[in-house]
């Protein structure tokens, strides 16, 4: 039987500690729960950085208030929780 664990938690790559905490600071006002995590280094291709993760079912909204901000996002990755 192959694993039935769906994709629950997505990452947005945000770069440096100080942006994603102003990121999730935002996210907060719009009423959408986020963690800072360190960002997995063999999923973003660089070295150390930080992002935000929360409900895939807020992607769009979280795209959305960060690009109005001006907060960048470099890359977008799904996890099994």
């Amino acid at each position: 039987m192959q694993n039935d664990l769906k994709i629950e938690r997505c990452v947005a790559v945000i770069g440096s500690m100080t942006r994603a905490m102003r990121a999730q600071s935002l996210l907060a006002t719009s009423a959408i729960r986020t963690e800072v995590i360190k960002a997995d280094s063999s999923r973003t291709g660089h070295g150390c950085a930080y992002a935000i993760a929360f409900p895939c079912y807020q992607k769009e909204n979280v795209k959305r208030i960060l690009q109005n901000v001006g907060i960048r996002i470099r890359s977008f990755y799904g996890e099994r929780v």
